[in-house]
């Protein structure tokens, strides 16, 4: 009894602190994924069954906890919800202080609070729940809840390990919704408040994808109003694409200057190292320092693909060692995977690619070593190409889930390879300066493609020529 007394105390302690912290994002500007969750609320307030259990997963520091906070502010001032029905908690905290679950914390909230049970329950109630993969039930306790009443409103936040206990039973219950770091719309609006046409985005994802004139031509059109919204930059657009790109992945880095937000971003690596792996897989404390070893080392690297054995010899370590952490951290998301494209046989003996899912990551590590220089092409270009990367893999899991993302092994190739509709392969070059379209070119001819993508910073406006498309590096932002 006084354990369960001691957890009442807690969660209205946590009720009452809820106005100092949205005070603190009162000033912040919302992005679409906040848009998608409110309309999931609002048909909830309206009666309509169906998305009333939400799944929020990604990267450290990309934003989540600030859009559950705005969608607690939503209710509170916008539909006049009482905060007594609403209860936000942070599930590192709560399982640290009671090593309990987030089923007796919702169990423990409706018997104190509001004196009823969740079968019982005849008022809307809104449950958000930060950092849920610290509880390794939360994915049971979720189903169980959603199964008793149709009254709650479950949102759960956390890392990308999230979506590792997201069974075939839990996902029939949850409607997800993934957050990434910030794309160059994404800072535009959260660092400068120009908010650009969506629809952009949907053109050129559908550009790449299909290929089709009047795809294209959408894009054409699309690209000509937002450079128009330029001149409200007050600086050169490719200037602040270029600081996009080395320091503002992240929302939590847009208060910051140069070293700061370099330091934001460095420490969000050492949280993903010292909290987020060990809830996916526990390692002695020799293993984290080799984990930090092995980042670096993917940091400081050239884009391209890494064998597992190289690495290893490196580092001095075995390729297993190898081979488990950077399979950990494609599972906390700080990286991802790009695979060669062929049979099987291919993929087992040639090396795979790695990349950090935001160029912040690699710009803030390559800095703090002192082998930063934005001034410099091949920076750059390491720069560029990593924001290719990672947007493509997020086009293949978003938009276009069934979309194949690999490298060629050829040669002198191009840089990507999509695999689209019917097995068909649209080869992606990313090119810094004067850099040709030979390699395009020649990987169009291999693959039999229809048509390839040329991604450049020598290009100020989408064309199409022959059987190229010509994308501006800086419109490519917005993907």
């Amino acid at each position: 009894m006084i354990f369960e007394d001691e957890i009442n105390r807690y969660i209205n302690s946590k009720q009452s602190e809820m106005g100092d912290k949205i005070n603190n994002i009162k000033d912040f500007n919302r992005r679409g994924e906040f848009y998608k969750i409110k309309n999931y609320l609002d048909d909830f307030l309206d009666g309509h069954e169906g998305h009333n259990f939400i799944v929020m997963p990604g990267l450290r520091g990309v934003g989540k906890t600030t859009i559950l906070l705005q969608l607690y502010d939503h209710l509170l001032n916008n539909k006049n919800i009482n905060y007594k029905n609403i209860l936000y908690i942070s599930m590192d905290q709560f399982v640290k202080n009671f090593n309990s679950d987030l089923l007796n914390l919702v169990d423990r909230f409706l018997e104190v609070n509001h004196n009823t049970s969740q079968v019982h329950l005849r008022k809307k109630i809104f449950i958000f729940v930060d950092e849920c993969h610290f509880d390794k039930s939360w994915g049971l306790s979720g189903k169980i809840i959603n199964d008793n009443t149709k009254n709650i409103f479950l949102i759960c936040t956390g890392s990308s390990a999230l979506e590792l206990e997201i069974n075939t039973d839990i996902a029939r219950r949850i409607s997800k919704q993934s957050i990434y770091p910030n794309n160059f719309k994404d800072y535009l609006f959260l660092k400068h408040n120009i908010n650009t046409d969506h629809n952009f985005s949907k053109a050129l994802e559908n550009m790449l994808y299909y290929g089709d004139d009047e795809y294209i031509s959408k894009a054409i059109d699309l690209e000509e109003k937002i450079q128009e919204q330029f001149f409200n930059l007050g600086n050169s657009p490719s200037i602040e694409f270029n600081k996009f790109l080395k320091s503002y992945g992240f929302p939590s880095t847009l208060k910051f200057e140069n070293k700061d937000a370099f330091d934001e971003i460095n420490l969000i690596i050492e949280n993903v190292i010292d909290r987020d792996i060990n809830v996916i897989q526990s390692f002695n404390s020799k293993t984290k320092d080799t984990i930090s070893r092995i980042i670096l080392y993917l940091a400081l690297a050239p884009p391209g693909a890494i064998s597992n054995q190289k690495i290893a010899n490196y580092l001095s370590i075995s390729p297993k060692l190898v081979y488990d952490v950077l399979n950990v951290l494609e599972k906390t998301q700080m990286i991802f995977s790009i695979k060669p494209y062929g049979t099987g046989g291919i993929v087992v003996k040639k090396p795979w690619n790695y990349y950090f899912l935001s160029p912040s990551l690699k710009a803030a590590i390559n800095y703090d070593m002192g082998r930063f220089n934005l001034d410099n092409k091949k920076c750059l270009g390491a720069l560029s190409k990593t924001y290719v990367a990672s947007s493509l893999y997020k086009m293949s899991k978003t938009r276009f889930r069934f979309m194949g993302l690999f490298y060629p092994i050829e040669k002198k190739a191009c840089d990507f390879l999509l695999r689209t509709k019917l097995e068909e392969i649209v080869p992606v070059e990313v090119g810094i300066g004067n850099k040709t379209k030979s390699q395009l070119v020649k990987s169009i001819n291999t693959y039999n493609g229809e048509y390839g993508v040329l991604i450049s910073s020598r290009y100020d406006r989408i064309k199409q020529h022959k059987n190229i498309i010509y994308l501006p590096l800086l419109s490519f932002g917005f993907l």
